[in-house]
């Protein structure tokens, strides 16, 4: 037991004893009373005895259950405490998530999310965001270490890629409510301008970038990119992928590509990823998330051990034991009348 206020007690054990002395030891004798001669017979009567017997007993009671609350009430002033040190491990390294959400990714896109809740759930410490884009980038969670709530959106995606594929794919037609749901990957990505193009990789990328936090000064953390994308671009980005990837080569982030089987000039996107550090998987391997989440978990390259001390107090029992020593005290010394 640890003691928040220690000087409640070393103050308070010398006061009681100061006014144990100044009450009993200086009391005067047959105060409110008279000496009556002749007593001895009275004070052998089996009445006298008990009645004698009681009034000592309810005494020592009496005084005792003022020491005890007076005690207790310094034990509270003190504030006894308990402390837990915890130590939690956290890895210092921040993930992106950047999906291109244009209607030849849907199956990739799905196929990712579904094995990334599984890695984003075994995650300590490590901060992960999402990021889509088609003609425009959109940053559907910054970086954040609110695990379910990024599982949550990855849920919604796949939502999302579900019902396009049953629409684009398979030629069912969609509710209102499907509709919401696709809206999800939609809003904000595209626009409707006639030169404004689809799929710009290359602005995806280098938007995503410049999502981290402190990514020009800031060395310290481990930085990585899972881009999804077929690498069909159509019209004319403002960031062409290689310079994205230079960018990314600058700042020191890995980008790991995930591609369907069809990739439009596999050589250049397989590069442009390489060149980061980085590694390209397509669907034609049919561990192509698996062997995708492998190489994320190896750049985990630190790992920052963080103590957190946690303070209890439990003042509840003394208070409790309190309150019974002062029942006990007024009670006992109504029946004594002291």
């Amino acid at each position: 037991m640890e003691l928040m206020n220690p000087y409640a007690i070393y103050l308070g054990i010398p006061l009681i004893l100061l006014l144990g002395v100044l009450t009993f030891g200086f009391r005067k004798k047959f105060k409110d009373g008279r000496k009556v001669a002749n007593s001895e017979f009275l004070e052998e009567t089996k009445a006298f005895k008990r009645r004698l017997f009681e009034y000592r007993f309810c005494s020592v009671i009496v005084i005792v259950s003022l020491v005890l609350a007076l005690s207790f009430l310094m034990f509270i002033l003190a504030r006894p405490f308990k402390s837990k040190q915890t130590i939690t491990e956290e890895h210092n390294r921040d993930i992106f998530l950047c999906l291109d959400t244009s209607g030849s990714m849907f199956e990739v896109d799905l196929e990712v999310c579904e094995k990334l809740k599984d890695f984003v759930s075994g995650l300590h410490g490590e901060r992960f965001g999402i990021t889509i884009f088609n003609c425009q980038t959109v940053t559907l969670v910054p970086l954040t270490t609110d695990y379910d709530y990024i599982i949550d959106v990855l849920d919604q995606i796949e939502e999302a890629c579900e019902v396009a594929i049953n629409v684009f794919e398979n030629g069912d037609y969609y509710d209102t409510e499907d509709y919401v749901k696709y809206q999800y990957i939609i809003d904000g990505t595209i626009s409707y301008a006639y030169d404004a193009g689809s799929s710009l990789i290359g602005d995806g990328l280098a938007s995503t970038v410049f999502q981290f936090p402190d990514v020009k000064d800031d060395d310290s953390r481990t930085r990585v990119i899972i881009l999804a994308t077929d690498n069909e671009v159509w019209g004319e980005p403002f960031v062409e992928l290689s310079e994205a990837a230079e960018l990314c080569v600058k700042y020191d982030i890995k980008v790991f590509g995930a591609a369907p089987e069809e990739v439009v000039d596999y050589d250049d996107y397989k590069r442009s990823v390489e060149m980061t550090g980085g590694k390209l998987f397509t669907l034609d391997s049919p561990t192509m998330s698996k062997d995708l989440i492998k190489e994320v978990e190896k750049t985990d390259t630190s790992v920052i051990y963080k103590s957190e001390v946690t303070i209890t107090e439990y003042p509840e029992k003394l208070i409790v034991f309190f309150t019974i020593c002062l029942c006990v005290h007024f009670i006992v010394s109504r029946r004594v009348k002291l």
